[in-house]
């Protein structure tokens, strides 16, 4: 029996008020070829019950003993998998009919890269549409982009099984152990998104990833670490500390300098190790540092700032920054 081209995977747990649609999204797909592995973590619901109710040969279902949690539950697959790509959905999310199709088009054409996701539609917990966008970034950027942001929605995301096996799968990173994978992976080939719509997200209460714990913010400040060690940036308690900020978006109005010193950092780490090409890492993080500079609405010495030889180049220059940056240094002056 030869392997299917795509192992789809799917975890599972207390999934029953979703879990009949994602599966059925996936049923539908206009790709055909594809193994779909769904694992229950010990659910106390009846999830196992719905997914039972569907007896499609391709359905391999699995119940771990007990609830193992998910850098457990995904790790399965360096075992599991039989396809040559792995795409996730997971069991509260809905894959359009020609998602699979998509990536496996695009993988195909673009033999180098080893990873791609996709945009996503956010839907309520009963499957309506939103105004609501998740406009995943398509540009070259991407693998620089990984050093303040998750470029990827987990749920649209496709990968060879062999990156993933080389990476040694997931790491146990409790709800961030998707972002850590990227990363990874990231780090030994190209990655992508494609510009399509792949998957609808769904929001509601029991939302795994939307509840912060404690936790979390410990796993990140690690994966934070690992970004600014694969950089060759020594360790920095304070470098660290900005970069979490940055990475959550959570700027303050005191640490706009620090925000400077930190890329600064990265960018002379970057010369050394050359995990980037540098010319386009050093536009990278001069264009981070005029995001930095836009979010504060007034200041009147933006306009110095951004013209800070550290991190500008005048190759780097571009009339609207310089518009935005002179109206902020313009107000800073007249409030």
């Amino acid at each position: 029996m030869t392997s299917p081209v795509i192992t789809v995977f799917m975890a599972a747990y207390n999934s029953s008020g979703f879990i009949e649609e994602s599966i059925a999204s996936i049923l539908t797909q206009t790709f055909k070829d594809f193994e779909f592995i769904i694992i229950d973590d010990g659910s106390t619901d009846d999830t196992a019950s719905v997914v039972k109710k569907f007896t499609d040969s391709r359905i391999r279902f699995i119940q771990n003993e007990g609830n193992k949690g998910l850098p457990y539950t995904r790790n399965r697959l360096l075992t599991l998998a039989k396809g040559e790509y792995i795409a996730i959905l997971d069991s509260d999310d809905i894959a359009y009919p020609n998602r699979l199709q998509l990536q496996l088009d695009f993988l195909y054409a673009h033999p180098e890269i080893a990873l791609c996701g996709g945009h996503s539609k956010i839907i309520d917990k009963n499957g309506l549409e939103s105004n609501n966008e998740i406009i995943a970034p398509t540009d070259d950027s991407i693998n620089m982009r990984i050093l303040f942001t998750n470029p990827f929605v987990n749920s649209s995301t496709m990968f060879k099984t062999q990156a993933f096996k080389e990476v040694n799968g997931y790491r146990d990173y409790a709800l961030a152990e998707d972002f850590d994978l990227f990363i990874r992976i990231s780090e030994k080939y190209k990655v992508a998104n494609i510009d399509a719509f792949l998957v609808k997200y769904r929001i509601h209460g029991e939302n795994i990833t939307i509840k912060r714990s404690e936790d979390q913010e410990k796993n990140e400040l690690q994966i934070l670490k690992y970004i600014q060690d694969s950089l060759g940036m020594p360790f920095n308690i304070t470098h660290l500390n900005l970069h979490k900020q940055l990475f959550t978006n959570n700027l303050k109005k005191t640490s706009f300098l620090s925000y400077f010193d930190l890329l600064n950092a990265m960018k002379t780490a970057n010369t050394k190790s050359k995990r980037f090409d540098q010319q386009k890492v050093n536009r990278f993080l001069f264009n981070k540092w005029f995001e930095i500079l836009k979010s504060k609405k007034a200041n009147v010495k933006a306009l110095n700032w951004y013209f800070k030889k550290e991190l500008y180049h005048p190759s780097f220059f571009n009339f609207k920054q310089f518009r935005k940056v002179f109206k902020i240094s313009l107000r800073g002056l007249i409030s």
